[in-house]
């Protein structure tokens, strides 16, 4: 039942609300007037022989009351109305009226308001759209924010993400604009069950994500929000509706593809078995240039057909129109000062920020926030500014908006970054660090709790903190442009952030954020002059022996020395740390790691210096967890002669060590034959048993070359694998026989005869006249 406040719509917003109710109440084509000099109406219809037949007055006043309501009407719109003459006036507003509130104005603008029916409050408004669904529909605004499709968004939205909450949808619902991308976007989700978005930086592909994320869960989907694609495998529920969500997902992962976990396998896996399933949807953002970089990377990524549902997001997807309302929006539900605000509406200003050539709505939401706004240079040109050399909206607050601390906090945050997540007690752990340098270095004084102020400090601007169960805690950037910008200052600051790495505590911040050689596209902070290599190698040494991570500390110093440094330089290094492991288990990252050793070993022709390498092969072949593990050991197996020949040659030189890769193998693929079987490409697409043995039967030949990759010749735990073909058939056809659910496009405005026209009178101006009042 419609019980709308209205707060989610603007005055414009409300005014074409207004014109879809009277129109269809009263059975007359009402239109929004083109402003003149007179002013004074919002909706007008007009006859042949009276132009100013009904005058419609739209008022939106939510925090004002009905006080200020009368006064305005009474002062500033009745000698219009008595100018204009209308034979018959009426009033809508967004404010509850009591029927002595109605009398009161209908006495006011005697004779123009014939009826107190005339006069339409919140009331009236609610009751009209309880029995007109199809004009509540038609308002995305108002049907996304109602109390029920509110609550479904935040049931199905909270469990996964803990900034899914009230506030930020509904600012979301208040600036979205619906244009062409978004109704592209939802016909290839309602086609393919998943969509690709990509397009550049700010360009507004987590806003499109979002929005198609909050449609989907008030059709009572759950959210799973994704960080590594192996979570969504573990957390499909067959016969649920799911939608899973992926923010940059390339830009967690670019590393993996390079990795022994396979990720281009598990996410082209992934989608296929998303896209034949009704009941689950999967939304995907990333930046063109790493789906571009991604498909150079992985022959899985450029050969699936990943690209059918790509829709990228393009800034000529906007029309003028488009950025108007983007800019307007933006203004309205801003805190700038009414000085600030009438910037944009004198002298048209607006046109400038609307044809600029870096017209970008991340720009827009920067330079319409006070707290990003320098008070010492007029607004316009700082909003010029921001226009001309869009790098200000991170430089400014980065350099001079914040304080050390929280300088200190965000390049703790960044030196961190990795496809992990990242829990606070280590960020701590880290930023405490950082402060205790420059206490001793530079004469620093602590400020009491200096963690939790920069926190408060940074969260919401630069950072999101999210609280998980069990009250863990994690912490990522606001946006990718954070990172980008990072990059981009200590690129031009290499000595600074040498400096951040002498307060090093974790072997990642030696990992993901720095190299020494060039890598096309990469957004890693470069040192390649020599005196910088020399510097980060005696930095890197001497903080070694303090230094802890994720995994075997040994196998993550072997890691950055072979990843850094010439092998002139570290050779007796990494010999004396290769021979001194003792590794009894291996996580996920020490097993990648050891394999990134063993490959560079091999290709620098130096596994000569390795004096264990059968134990090394043999610690590697156990308890493989997942079958890309299996896949990645095989990869290593067949790819360097030289450990492919160690289990070879041992059939008949050490057959207690053949035996035991076996076993070994044996016992991995025993847990993992399942689900590599249930991962086949289209499986769950077949409806017929013939073809589904067809399947099974290709896949169980491929393990089998996956184990004789490593000169085993074959294993029982493939070979007398059983499938259940009649579960499997159950479960496709259930999948498809369940209605499909789609989601409806927003109704986007058409495309106005004179664009011209539309924006000016957006912003209250005719391009003749200029006005001095705001239009809110």
């Amino acid at each position: 039942m419609a019980n709308y406040d209205f707060s989610t719509l603007n005055d414009r917003d409300l005014e074409e609300l207004a014109r879809d109710i009277l129109s269809t109440k009263l059975g007359l084509d009402f239109q929004s007037f083109k402003p003149g000099p007179d002013k004074g109406i919002d909706l007008r219809f007009a006859t042949i022989n009276d132009e100013n037949e009904i005058i419609v007055q739209v008022k939106h006043l939510l925090g004002s009351g009905v006080i200020a309501l009368k006064s305005i009407l009474k002062t500033e719109e009745l000698p219009k109305v008595v100018t204009l003459n209308p034979k018959r006036y009426i009033v809508v507003t967004s404010l509850s009226l009591s029927p002595q509130d109605k009398e009161s104005i209908k006495n006011t603008f005697s004779p123009y308001i014939l009826s107190t029916q005339d006069i339409l409050g919140k009331n009236d408004l609610n009751n009209f759209l309880r029995n007109n669904p199809n004009i509540e529909e038609q308002h995305f605004k108002l049907w996304l924010s109602s109390s029920n499709i509110f609550k479904r968004i935040l049931k199905n939205g909270v469990k996964a993400r803990s900034e899914f909450h009230a506030d930020k949808i509904k600012k979301q619902i208040k600036l979205f604009v619906p244009n062409k991308a978004h109704n592209n976007a939802v016909k290839i989700l309602n086609t393919n069950n998943f969509i690709l978005i990509t397009g550049a930086p700010g360009i507004g592909k987590s806003t499109l994500a979002n929005m198609l994320t909050y449609q989907l869960l008030a059709k009572d989907f759950e959210l799973i929000y994704v960080r590594e694609i192996t979570e969504a495998e573990d957390l499909i529920i067959t016969g649920r509706k799911q939608v899973f969500y992926f923010d940059d997902f390339l830009g967690s992962i670019t590393l993996d593809l390079k990795s022994s976990r396979n990720a281009d396998s598990a996410i082209v896996n992934f989608i296929d078995m998303i896209k034949n399933d009704s009941q689950k949807k999967l939304i995907l953002t990333c930046r063109t240039t790493l789906l571009n970089q991604a498909k150079q990377t992985s022959e899985k990524i450029n050969d699936s057909k990943i690209d059918i549902a790509k829709h990228e997001v393009h800034i000529k997807d906007y029309r003028n129109i488009d950025k108007a309302k983007i800019l307007y929006n933006h203004i309205y539900i801003s805190q700038l000062s009414i000085e600030q605000k009438h910037i944009f509406f004198k002298d048209i200003f607006y046109w400038q920020v609307i044809k600029h050539k870096n017209y970008n709505p991340r720009v827009i939401e920067y330079f319409t926030d006070n707290d990003r706004i320098e008070s010492d240079k007029p607004y316009a040109t700082t909003v010029i500014d921001f226009l001309n050399k869009p790098s200000l909206i991170w430089e400014k607050p980065f350099t001079k908006q914040i304080s050390l601390s929280a300088r200190l906090l965000l390049t703790s945050l960044y030196s961190l970054g990795s496809r992990f997540i990242l829990f606070e007690n280590r960020l701590k752990e880290v930023f405490s660090a950082r402060l205790d340098y420059e206490v001793k270095n530079n004469n620093f004084v602590k400020q009491g709790d200096d963690y939790e102020a920069v926190i408060k400090e940074t969260v919401g601007m630069f950072i999101n903190r999210i609280i998980k169960e069990k009250n863990t805690v994690e912490y990522s950037f606001f946006n990718p442009s954070i990172e980008d910008f990072l990059y981009d200052y200590f690129t031009r600051n290499k000595d600074e952030y040498l400096t951040h790495l002498r307060s090093a505590n974790s072997f990642e911040q030696f990992k993901g954020r720095i190299t020494t050689t060039y890598i096309k596209d990469s957004k890693q902070i470069l040192f390649s002059e020599k005196k910088l290599v020399t510097q980060l190698l005696e930095i890197f040494i001497s903080k070694a022996p303090h230094l802890s991570g994720y995994g075997d500390n040994d196998l993550n110093y072997i890691i950055i020395l072979i990843r850094l440094f010439a092998w002139d330089s570290i050779g007796s290094m990494v010999h004396d740390r290769i021979n001194s492991l003792n590794l009894k288990i291996l996580g996920w990252t020490d097993r990648e790691n050891l394999i990134e050793i063993l490959s560079y070993m091999a290709e620098h022709d130096l596994t000569n210096c390795i004096d264990q390498l059968d134990d090394l092969i043999l610690i590697l072949s156990k308890y493989m967890e997942s079958h890309h593990q299996i896949e990645s050991f095989s990869k290593l197996i067949s790819k360097y002669n030289i450990y492919g020949n160690a289990i070879e040659n041992s059939k008949s030189s050490n057959n207690e060590y053949y035996d035991q890769i076996k076993v070994n193998i044996e016992e991995s693929w025993n847990k993992n034959i399942d689900q590599y079987i249930k991962q086949s490409y289209n499986l769950s697409s077949i409806t017929t048993k013939e073809e589904l043995i067809k399947v099974v039967t290709k896949r169980k030949e491929e393990a089998n070359n996956i184990i004789r990759a490593i000169n085993i010749s074959s294993s029982s735990a493939v070979d007398n694998y059983e499938f259940n073909y009649e579960q499997q058939l159950e479960t496709n056809r259930s999948a498809m026989s369940s209605k499909k659910i789609t989601i409806d496009n927003f109704q986007e405005s058409h495309d106005p005869i004179n664009e011209i026209i539309e924006v000016n009178r957006l912003f209250n101006s005719n391009d003749v006249d200029e006005w001095d009042d705001l239009p809110f």
